[in-house]
């Protein structure tokens, strides 16, 4: 069993746009996940709040065991405004690796093993958005699908805790 010490390192990122509206839920997320205090006091669960995912993230997924994206998505046919989505991200050896000015969260795992060695589990966890327009509060659907948002994330977490603890 590893000590509390030994724990793997957790990755949460948290992006979008806040003038927006509901693109704003990855930075809105993230902010509520680092005002939890067994989140805030946790040294290995570092949470970072971007606009676009960038190329220079990639050493701090290649490092971590467990990385979590968050992300408003764009609402689809048969998907309710809200409604929480979650995408595991594995790696695709044939997948070829080039990086631009921004990166999917796929892009970002497949430079980060393929270049930097890391191996890290890694999802997407978003709600269904209402609104891309210009703007800078959620709206109601968004808004009220975070608390099930959170409770996932923070199950998340504390499910790979217990993996680690375990093996």
């Amino acid at each position: 069993m590893k000590s509390k010490d030994a724990l793997e390192k957790v990755l949460i990122v948290g992006y979008g746009n806040p003038l927006r509206s509901d693109d704003a839920l990855g930075l809105i997320a993230a902010e509520r996940l680092s005002a939890i205090p067994a989140i805030e006091s946790d040294s290995s669960i570092e949470i970072i709040k971007c606009h676009q995912l960038m190329p220079e993230l990639a050493e701090k997924i290649a490092n971590s065991s467990l990385v979590i994206f968050i992300d408003a998505a764009a609402a689809s046919e048969g998907k309710i405004p809200g409604s929480l989505h979650i995408a595991e991200i594995a790696f695709d050896p044939h997948s070829s690796v080039t990086l631009g000015h921004h990166c999917t969260p796929a892009e970002l795992i497949s430079f980060s093993v393929a270049l930097l060695g890391g191996s890290p589990k890694a999802m997407v966890v978003s709600l269904t958005a209402a609104s891309f327009d210009f703007g800078e509060t959620l709206t109601d659907a968004v808004q009220k699908g975070i608390p099930t948002l959170i409770k996932f994330i923070t199950t998340q977490i504390g499910s790979f805790r217990q993996r680690d603890c375990e093996g």
